[in-house]
């Protein structure tokens, strides 16, 4: 059964002190402090911090924003598909992940399972609709629909080369030199 989760939940999970309020933190979702959820102290100083929970702005660390529950982060954020968001295990906040793929820095990516390749495929539409670039591809939208899903268990090679190809995206290997005894 699922946890409830600030602001829905008025009380620590552990002492059942108040939970929230304006301006105060709420660890996890469910605790009042980080003691109560189990966490180490956050670091006061950006650069000493955990890398999940700082990244860097003009040449130097920066704290994440840092959100208590599913609705403060911004609407934007929340509606868009290519935006991902996680607990910290650092300082107990939800921060936002990797929102769109970002050209002039990262130039290849290795897929090594299905919810990879869904997540490069979805994040790099952007703001399309399924509906518009399955027609620039010439496949059904519902092709893209079960590329983007990584539990679908339909998977069609052609249409996935044909979004590729929409996107500028090229498929690649990466081969390595068997272990020696391996026979395949």
């Amino acid at each position: 059964m699922a946890e409830t989760l600030f602001p829905t939940r008025q009380r620590c999970k552990t002492c059942s002190k108040k939970l929230g309020g304006p301006g105060v933190a709420v660890y996890l979702g469910l605790h009042c402090s980080p003691r109560c959820a189990g966490l180490a102290e956050p670091h006061q100083d950006a650069a000493t911090a955990p890398r999940e929970c700082k990244t860097e702005r003009n040449s130097h660390w920066e704290f994440k924003r840092r959100y208590r529950s599913f609705s403060e982060i911004p609407n934007n954020l929340r509606e868009d598909p290519s935006t991902s968001w996680y607990w910290c295990g650092h300082c107990g906040s939800l921060h936002i992940g990797h929102s769109r793929i970002d050209l002039t820095r990262e130039s290849h990516r290795v897929l090594g399972d299905r919810e990879a390749l869904s997540d490069l495929l979805v994040k790099s539409r952007g703001h399309a609709t399924l509906k518009q670039v399955a027609e620039v591809a010439k496949i059904r939208p519902i092709r893209l629909k079960e590329l983007e899903d990584p539990l679908s268990l339909k998977f069609d090679a052609n249409a996935l080369f044909a979004v590729l190809g929409v996107y500028r995206l090229k498929l690649a290997a990466v081969l390595r030199e068997a272990p020696a005894g391996r026979k395949y």
